[in-house]
């Protein structure tokens, strides 16, 4: 049997509506993270070098290269070629872009239910 919603505050509906912010902008940062250390392993940088600048082990940015550049690549082939800037600029940009939609006439609570996001 399904739980039934309760109603929410205003200061509730508040915090809601900052969360799926914050969830949209974390996609936008992920796929961009991603597409930052792929291109940085496929220009010859090693897997220690990317590691270290990201913060994380070799083998996590290995992991990273395994499962996201076949796609990555499919994705390139299927657009013309497009330069985005430095990836921390890229990273700004979408940023800055959800704060600009957001900032706009949202109502907190309002709209429907939150993205869903796909397995990161």
């Amino acid at each position: 049997m399904a739980r039934r919603t309760r109603t929410l505050s205003a200061e509730q509906k508040s915090m809601l509506t900052a969360v799926r912010r914050i969830a949209r902008q974390r996609l936008k940062i992920n796929s961009t993270y991603v597409t930052a250390v792929v291109e940085a392993r496929e220009s010859g940088v090693t897997y220690a070098s990317i590691a270290e600048a990201v913060g994380t082990s070799s083998q996590a940015v290995q992991e990273i290269v395994r499962r996201h550049n076949n796609a990555l690549q499919r994705e390139q082939q299927a657009k013309p070629e497009q330069s985005n800037g430095a990836p921390a600029g890229a990273i700004a940009a979408a940023v800055g872009e959800e704060e600009q939609s957001s900032a706009g006439g949202s109502v907190a609570g309002g709209g429907g239910p939150a993205p869903s996001s796909p397995g990161l």
